[in-house]
């Protein structure tokens, strides 16, 4: 009976001791391992893993000797200690007199007491001497927080944190390289920040690029209320659009090894009210838009006519004719007039044959032949509404007048005494 209770106490140990190694390896091609704790003892570290270029970090608060062995115990190129050693505090059973390091390569093993702390946290120590659990948010009741250990071994080893094996208890047993540990927290791993910018008063019907101004973070989570898409996971979302006036907020959740950081801006974008609609008459050869915008754009069969800006445009050739119209927030607004009909021409009952532009015009008018004629431009004449002949050119060579002398008003512009047709000069 004696024989089977024993049996059944080891394999109960032999399970606990599995448990308790079943660990986690931070970075596979990590070569700095850490061990901390607050009571010291003996800790035999079996170097188990071939890792080129190992280095090992140990803090304590108690004193501690460490033992190093395994067939790879030569590719350790650093050992250091780092902690309390004044201590007449003893926890452990096999606690030693004094701090020692055992089986190190030569010339590689250090000891240094109650460093101070490359960085701050205000849960931690400001000197290193102690480290318990792998939680950097709560008070760690004069200990160091993990990752001011992680910063310090960085700062002494430079390297790739592997793991890191945290405890409070005392080190009992060996701790194989190939184990790993129970922290991944990492001084190299600072808290993401999320932040964002882009255009964010557009017209709507339209879209807008985000530019993701986040730090410290490698995957990202986007919500966009009110648009299309809704979300996204993109670095920088492009073409998110918006097509109902109101207002909108962003969310952006910033991610990386260091943790989550999430930033709602409320209300951020701002779509504008729909511009008012716009409608061409036609009076004549004039085309009227409606005068409720800030500019206007006339094209004639989809091609820009240059100069026409006004609300009015007095058509020289029959065909389509659209304009758009920007509001006061830039938004634009488009109305069409299809197959405009202009006047006969003033002799010969031959329809218009030429395009003047712009019209109206502030310095110099543009004559355009249409593709239809192959009409040589011999002469020019413009007239004021009394039919006083102004101006007139012969053997005109560039087809342009220049209406800069004359007065505001309307005016008669005559081709080869047949195509006539109206232009208004404008300050």
């Amino acid at each position: 009976m004696k024989k089977l209770l024993l049996l059944l106490f080891l394999n109960s140990a032999s399970c606990i001791l599995n448990y308790a190694f079943s660990q986690t390896t931070c970075d596979v091609s990590g070569n700095v391992v850490l061990y901390s704790n607050y009571d010291g003892g003996i800790l035999n570290i079996n170097v188990d893993a071939n890792i080129p270029n190992l280095k090992i970090g140990v803090v304590s608060y108690e004193m501690v000797t460490i033992n190093l062995s395994g067939p790879f115990v030569n590719n350790i190129t650093a050992m250091e200690f780092a902690g309390y050693t004044t201590t007449t505090h003893h926890h452990c059973v096999n606690s030693p007199a004094v701090t020692s390091i055992v089986g190190a390569p030569a010339g590689t093993d250090t000891l240094v007491f109650m460093p101070n702390s490359p960085i701050s946290n205000s849960n931690g120590y400001y000197i290193i001497i102690c480290n318990t659990s792998c939680d950097t948010s709560t008070n760690q009741g004069g200990c160091n927080t993990p990752d001011q250990v992680a910063a310090y071994f960085q700062q002494e080893f430079g390297g790739v944190l592997r793991y890191h094996f945290t405890q409070y208890g005392c080190w009992n047993g060996t701790y194989n390289i190939s184990d790993g540990g129970n922290c991944c927290v990492n001084a190299l791993s600072p808290a993401p920040v999320a932040l964002f910018s882009s255009a964010n008063h557009i017209c709507p019907g339209t879209c807008t690029d985000f530019t993701n101004l986040s730090s410290n973070a490698s995957s990202f989570q986007w919500t966009f209320a009110g648009g299309n898409p809704s979300s996204s996971t993109d670095v920088d979302p492009s073409n998110i659009c918006y097509s109902t006036p109101g207002t909108y907020s962003v969310t952006l959740i910033a991610t990386g090894a260091g943790g989550s950081d999430t930033i709602t801006l409320n209300n951020y974008i701002t779509v504008y009210p729909f511009p008012p609609p716009q409608g061409i008459t036609q009076s004549g050869d004039t085309l009227f838009a409606n005068q409720n915008a800030s500019t206007y754009q006339w094209y004639f069969n989809g091609t820009l006519i240059p100069g026409a800006t006004d609300y009015f445009y007095v058509a020289a050739m029959d065909g389509d004719y659209n304009i758009i119209a920007t509001d006061a927030n830039g938004c634009e607004v488009e109305s069409v007039i299809f197959d405009v009909v202009t006047e006969i021409a003033a002799e010969g009952g031959r329809c218009k044959q030429y395009l003047v532009f712009p019209n109206p015009v502030t310095n110099i008018l543009t004559v355009q032949k249409s593709q239809h004629t192959n009409e040589i431009v011999a002469e020019i004449s413009v007239y004021n509404i009394l039919g006083e002949r102004i101006y007139l050119a012969v053997d005109f060579g560039l087809l342009t007048v220049d209406c800069r002398l004359l007065p505001p008003g309307m005016y008669y512009l005559e081709i080869n005494s047949a195509f006539r047709t109206k232009f208004v000069r404008q300050q």
